[in-house]
């Protein structure tokens, strides 16, 4: 009996330690299974910054990334939803013309929202930005809009009440001396200055940091375009303090010398389609135009523009990690679309004949390139029309189509969003 029941007892224990053993393995399957990656794996490469101010942080609550999240990603497929929502800030003399033609054509064609000035093409500048600064005429019915893309003075907390909380923020930048250069010339800051290019370069920073033309046009223009007037006073790291401000602000900061790969990175972040950022360069100076300037006038001009130095510097160093973080294959391939595209609307668009439409009107248009396209295709048109004519077109549509949603709402709620515009804008006047 005894040798009976010990041989039953090895038989379970070798029963068991089989199933042990069985166990053991399925759960170390399990544990080195890899999982499946979300359908954009390469988006959390762009995390935003957790450090943002409070008022970025608001505006983000709803994205964990600047690119796009998987709460973009339209159902049953792997391609993102194309965004619609967007705050640039246009600089002056960095081929902002240019990227904000790309996104006056876009809005058109999908009849979106515009914060837009009564005339023109400022809105707040010299003053920063404000909300208050909106004509009633082109307010939209809840204070939000799609997208602004005139100039302005950047006032994060003000731009912030009338962009929606999802929209994206981008601006564009461009080496500080060939920039000032630029605005050197196309301003004719020379009749201002009432001095040549080298004797102003050899001024005295205080002597020249307020002093601009109109109050708006002058050294470190990005520095102001961002919203900053001087660094005279700055202490020792404040400058580093104010560029990390200013990249919590931004989802991507675009390079005028790389203005393809910008292009593509801002594709990728918008989910739009290479033909959504084409285009035809109208206005840039003729090579023979450009001045010739001495190593001496270089280096005094760097030491005026310092603040647009360390600013391009900075945002330049990160344009990189996203350009080598985006992949270098995926970006040559898209690269190569993008120009593929550019040729195929060149052929299709200019042309040399007399049924052609020209940039027109355009201030210094004797020192700025002109292309002439096909009048016959309104899109051809769309690519050429200058900055304030394609304005005056957009803001006319946006005060059509907010008259007729006037005219369908009931008077009650006419009156009650009205009251509440009212108390917007003395809040706004208060500050």
């Amino acid at each position: 009996m005894f040798v009976f029941l010990r041989r039953e007892l090895g038989r379970r224990m070798v029963a068991a330690s089989a199933v042990a053993t069985v166990v053991i393995l399925y759960l170390l399957l399990l544990r080195v299974t890899p999982t499946s990656p979300p359908p954009h794996s390469f988006v959390s490469d762009f995390d935003v910054s957790a450090s943002r101010s409070s008022a970025v942080s608001s505006r983000s609550s709803s994205q964990s990334s600047s690119w796009p999240s998987s709460s973009s990603v339209a159902p049953s497929t792997s391609r993102c939803l194309p965004r619609q929502d967007l705050m640039f800030l246009k600089t002056h003399k960095c081929a902002s013309t240019t990227v904000q033609r790309i996104f006056l054509r876009y809005g058109k064609r999908h009849e979106l929202t515009w914060v837009l000035p009564q005339t023109g093409n400022y809105l707040g500048s010299p003053v920063p930005f404000k909300a208050a600064m909106i004509p009633r005429s082109l307010q939209t019915p809840d204070g939000k809009y799609n997208m602004m893309v005139v100039h302005t003075r950047f006032n994060l907390e003000a731009l912030s009440k009338v962009m929606r909380e999802d929209a994206l923020w981008v601006t564009i930048v461009r080496e500080p001396l060939n920039a000032f250069e630029s605005l050197w010339d196309f301003f004719e800051l020379q009749k201002f200055y009432k001095m040549p290019l080298e004797k102003f370069a050899r001024q005295p920073y205080s002597s020249v940091a307020r002093n601009r033309k109109l109050n708006v046009f002058g050294i470190h223009q990005m520095f102001f375009d961002m919203g900053y007037t001087t660094v005279e006073d700055y202490k020792p790291g404040e400058l580093a303090q104010t560029l990390k401000r200013l990249d919590d602000a931004f989802d991507l900061v675009m390079v005028a010398e790389r203005f393809d790969e910008s292009l593509v990175l801002l594709k990728n972040l918008m989910c739009w389609e290479t033909e959504d950022i084409t285009y035809l360069t109208i206005n840039h100076r003729d090579k023979i135009r450009k001045t010739n300037i001495s190593e001496e006038t270089r280096e005094n001009l760097q030491r005026l523009n310092h603040a647009d130095v360390q600013l391009y510097d900075f945002f330049y160093q990160i344009f990189e990690r996203k350009v080598e973080e985006f992949g270098k294959k995926k970006m040559n391939h898209e690269l190569q679309e993008l120009r593929a595209a550019n040729k195929r609307l060149e052929k299709a668009c200019v042309v040399q004949n007399n049924n052609s439409t020209m940039a027109k009107n355009m201030n210094w248009f004797s020192i700025v390139k002109k292309v002439a396209v096909n009048a016959d295709d309104p899109n051809c048109v769309d690519l050429v029309k200058t900055e304030l004519s394609f304005l005056d077109e957009v803001r006319e549509r946006q005060r059509a189509r907010l008259r007729k949603l006037k005219s369908n709402v009931p008077m009650k709620t006419v009156q009650e969003t009205k009251t509440i515009q009212k108390r917007e804008t003395e809040r706004n006047k208060g500050k």
